[in-house]
């Protein structure tokens, strides 16, 4: 039973292994790069995949999607390359190290200053007179927001925390990992500047996907990272100016895109909406069997909207020894640890027991997976008790 979903989704729809393994046996040509059928193949796929994501994040024109090798390469390509030297950033304690470490880098290499905002356990929401207060204090060129937390899986209040960025002269960077594909989400309606999103979580697509959508005009403000061919302008040794390619050099996984174009067509014919209905339902399910169990710390409120993640601790036990147990003696598969938010595990009090326990179930979870889920942690609980 597969209940590490906001690590990667699992199992992956059928019609997503079925484009990744055609494109492997069938096509193997670079997009771009060649005036042959499989070349022009390749072109139409990458283009229908971009095209796609346009309409499912609501981003206005297909050429600002930009196609990266994961959500960590989407947000650094932002991060460092569009802050410059005495720039000063906001983000909160709830952000994953592939926020928290570029800025710390920035920070040491004395080009930034950044400041965190902390968010309230009890409700698993960013503290926004705290925001407020920090968006008063100085000029800030970023605001960088966390649509819902990997380890509480609660989602912010991103439309309410956008307007107070703009207000104060701030760009927006909301990193979508844990939304994107399963939670409805649109760039022009939350009128963010930057979105990052993973292809491998949410988005049903393979790993070593990524995604990162820029605000029309925006991208002139960001130093590309890196430089080579991209199957234009091949006459000129500086980097095409023009979107996409202007962030896209080198060969793209086209594997890994075949199987997101598929797997982006089979959330589209069912809705994100209801994708995001019956996620919740099924995460609701596991967070209130979960709730009544005495022995157990819930770190995931009960009350919210949730994208998908139940956090726990057992008080007095390593997680890691909980997660062992559920995986050999239940086979069950979660993570447990930090998840690489130590700050957020800080902030809950599971950061000097070694983090928490993670159960994210996903679109195949069944209820029965859940409720063998539920009386798993219970067993487990009851015989620490003993």
């Amino acid at each position: 039973m597969y209940f590490d979903n906001a690590a990667t989704s699992f199992p992956k729809p059928d019609c997503v292994c079925d484009a990744a393994d055609a494109w492997m046996r069938g096509g193997a040509a670079s997009a771009g790069r060649g005036s042959h059928r499989g070349s022009d193949d390749a072109v139409r796929i990458v283009d229908r995949c971009r095209s796609q994501l346009a309409r499912l994040l609501g981003v206005p024109t297909p050429s600002q999607v930009i196609f990266t090798q994961n959500c960590t390469d989407s947000l650094n390509t932002v991060l460092l390359g569009f802050l410059k030297p005495g720039d000063r950033v906001i983000a909160s304690v709830l952000d994953h190290n592939s926020v928290l470490r570029p800025l710390q880098a920035l920070r040491q290499e004395q080009r930034v200053t950044f400041d965190l905002v902390n968010f309230d356990p009890t409700t698993g929401l960013i503290d926004q007179n705290e925001f407020a207060a920090q968006l008063a204090k100085e000029p800030v060129r970023l605001v960088v927001l966390t649509h819902a937390s990997n380890v509480t899986g609660q989602i912010q209040p991103v439309d309410q925390l956008v307007k107070m960025a703009h207000a104060s002269g701030a760009c927006v960077l909301l990193d979508a990992a844990q939304t994107a594909g399963h939670v409805p989400l649109s760039m022009t309606e939350l009128n963010v500047d930057f979105l990052a999103a993973a292809g491998h979580k949410g988005l049903l697509g393979p790993l070593g996907t990524g995604v990162l959508c820029i605000r029309k005009g925006l991208e002139r403000q960001i130093r590309s990272l890196r430089f080579g061919g991209t199957g234009t302008a091949s006459e000129s040794l500086s980097q095409p100016e023009e979107m996409p390619a202007r962030f896209e050099s080198g060969n793209m996984n086209l594997p890994g895109i075949a199987g997101l174009d598929a797997a982006l067509s089979w959330i589209l014919n069912r809705s994100v909406s209801r994708i995001h209905s019956d996620l919740f339902a099924r995460t609701q399910q596991l967070l209130l069997g979960l709730s009544e169990i005495s022995e157990i710390r819930l770190h995931t409120p009960l009350a919210g909207e949730n994208s998908g993640i139940v956090c726990f601790s057992v008080p007095g036990q390593d997680c890691r020894d909980i997660a062992m147990i559920l995986d050999q003696s239940f086979d069950i598969q979660c993570r447990a640890g930090l998840h690489c938010a130590p700050l957020a595990h800080q902030a809950l009090g599971t950061f000097e027991q070694g983090g928490a326990v993670r159960l994210s179930p996903g679109l195949f979870t069944t209820n029965e997976n859940i409720v063998a889920a539920i009386n798993a942690v219970s067993e487990i609980a009851v015989q620490f008790r003993m």
